[in-house]
């Protein structure tokens, strides 16, 4: 009998513990209309193949002359919008012994296109054929922050090979 006991404590116990996990996953409402405020590419290395040498980069960079009426309009129908007017990117680059600090000025590089949300993964595909995976570092009623891997930006073709 004390076996049976046991038995059915065992049993118990089992049911409790596996119905008491709680697998919420996190949402994140980011519908509205955003401005950017800054950008930085934080420094890092990458592996650049040319001529069948890999040559080693270090990078990192910061968006610049970031132009005040930009926004990027995140809709209910999965479907986003930007104007981000003239913007730079001022990128510094070393490799091989050598350091070089270039501007690049560009505007609304984000253009319009869909977006889609699972957990902390944020996927932007714009309608150039670009898909950029972001991840939601912050979010709250004033501000969000997204991060990104360049290594993440897939084209039409798939991932870009000058990034790989």
């Amino acid at each position: 009998m004390k076996i049976i006991n046991y038995l059915v404590l065992a049993l118990f116990i089992i049911g409790n513990l596996s119905c008491s996990k709680d697998d919420k996953e996190e949402s994140f409402n980011i519908v509205g209309n955003w401005t950017l405020t800054e950008g930085i590419i934080e420094p890092s290395s990458i592996v650049l193949e040319m001529g069948g040498m890999n040559i080693p980069m270090d990078i990192s960079g910061s968006f610049v002359n970031i132009d005040a009426n930009n926004n990027l309009n995140f809709k209910e129908n999965n479907t986003f919008s930007s104007y981000m007017g003239n913007i730079s990117l001022e990128m510094t680059m070393a490799f091989m012994g050598t350091s070089q600090t270039e501007t690049f000025d560009g505007s609304d590089f984000f253009g319009d296109g869909t977006w889609e949300i699972k957990g902390r993964e944020l996927k932007i595909h714009n309608e150039n054929g670009t898909t950029i995976k972001y991840y939601i570092d912050n979010l709250n009623d004033n501000s969000l922050e997204i991060s990104s891997n360049v290594k993440d930006m897939m084209l039409e073709e798939g991932p870009n090979p000058v990034l790989e």
